[in-house]
């Protein structure tokens, strides 16, 4: 890889992902697991931890952040905003029951069996408190479940985790001794939510659909395509700043359209 020049090197390493995400894929639906199983594991197999086959590390990142915020926008655009209005006091309450509930355990079982300090077992309780939404969301789809009821709850509650990273990320620096104002960090992540998912419901409700009536009414396949390609890269854009929510949120905005 490293003899071949950059582009080379680059285009390479590519063909070389999605077919061992073929490859992967088949051999999860064959032994009867979720298709995405297979993702994770021979990504691990062919990335620089492993056999090497694909060893620029930036490569790999970029690859997984655009590959989460399709998936994260594809899933959004089976459900809708009213689907989840109709379990929003189950899934919020629920959601929050749910982090709380799991956040003590883990941090019961950091402090009484695994005898870490405090720090470490609120992190432990942290991280196992929340789930992976891209994971569970391919898994309902897979399932045929992504528009039944428990599916709409879990739906809910995934978004409310999501939510709740921003606090935690807030938080964490505090675990470590930083100094910070906690009162005016958390005012900040709140308004940063509270920002991006303005824009994010702004501009999939109203912004989105006229611009792609405009585009369209001109009847040019390459433009249309060339806007699609453009709305992606912004979804991925902020997803590397404010996480893998605002291509979740993209996709329930724009699945009216």
């Amino acid at each position: 890889m490293e003899e071949l020049g950059p582009v080379t090197s680059a285009v390479t390493s590519i063909a070389i992902l999605l077919a061992a995400a073929l490859v992967g894929g088949m051999i999860a639906h064959r032994l009867r697991q979720p298709v995405i199983l297979g993702y994770l594991v021979i990504g691990v197999v062919v990335g620089p931890h492993a056999l090497g086959l694909v060893g620029d590390r930036n490569l790999v990142e970029a690859a997984a952040t655009m590959g989460v915020a399709l998936l994260m926008f594809t899933l959004g655009l089976e459900i809708s905003i009213s689907q989840l209005r109709q379990v929003g006091r189950v899934g919020l309450w629920g959601g929050i029951a749910q982090i709380v509930i799991t956040f003590g355990f883990g941090l019961l079982i950091g402090v009484s069996l695994l005898h870490w300090s405090l720090t470490q077992a609120v992190l432990f309780g942290l991280i196992v408190s929340l789930s992976s939404t891209a994971v569970c969301f391919k898994t309902l789809m897979e399932r045929g479940e992504l528009n039944s009821v428990h599916g709409r709850i879990m739906i809910a509650i995934l978004i409310l985790q999501d939510i709740s990273v921003l606090v935690m990320t807030v938080v964490l620096p505090l675990l470590g001794g930083a100094e910070q104002n906690l009162p005016l960090a958390l005012a900040m992540a709140v308004g940063k939510a509270a920002l991006f998912i303005g824009i994010t419901l702004v501009s999939g409700l109203w912004l989105l659909p006229w611009l792609m009536g405009r585009v369209g009414g001109v009847r040019s396949r390459e433009l249309f395509l060339a806007l699609a390609n453009e709305e992606k890269n912004h979804e991925n854009a902020l997803r590397r700043i404010l996480g893998e929510l605002q291509a979740e949120l993209a996709g329930l905005s724009s699945s009216g359209n």
